[in-house]
């Protein structure tokens, strides 16, 4: 009988330190940055519209080729924080699950801009999965992201009108 219960606590014990896919991470610490897509919209000098008040982000309106497109304004922030400034005056887009999606964005009745993004699926462990922005289209043309080179999670480009 005692043998039989040492084996009973050895397989318990074996069982509970078991490695798993999560790699010992703590599934309910685990905190993963998650990528963000941002717009800033430029006339040809370089010059924010949003900013200069030429847009006007409350006529704003976001479609997509996938369900639930979405998006926010990022207004001027109180900080003097550079990081934090270069993302004042830009419009924060919804990521979809999805490898190719397409944005239309509405500055106004008459005009509308369309993006074309590719992404890459990304899984991490504790079954979160996200894609990552890795390539946008407008007008024909590939537009790179700022952070590129610095910050894959953050995809933040400059759209000239």
């Amino acid at each position: 009988m005692k043998k039989l219960l040492t084996l009973f606590l050895i397989g318990i014990l074996f069982t509970s330190c078991s490695s798993d896919d999560d790699n010992g991470i703590d599934c309910s610490l685990f905190d993963p940055a998650f990528p963000e897509l941002y717009i800033r919209l430029v006339d040809e000098t370089g010059a924010n519209l949003i900013e200069n008040g030429t847009i006007d982000p409350e006529n704003i309106t976001v479609e997509g080729d996938f369900s639930n497109p979405g998006f926010r304004y990022i207004p001027p922030s109180q900080y003097d924080d550079e990081y934090i400034k270069k993302y004042d005056n830009t419009i924060y887009l919804f990521i979809p699950n999805e490898s190719n999606f397409e944005f239309t964005i509405n500055l106004d009745d008459s005009t509308s801009i369309i993006l074309n993004f590719e992404a890459r699926f990304v899984e991490l462990p504790c079954e979160v999965s996200y894609y990552i922005p890795t390539k946008l289209t407008y007008n024909n043309q590939n537009v790179e992201s700022e952070n590129a080179e610095t910050d894959e999670l953050r995809f933040l480009a400059e759209i000239k009108l």
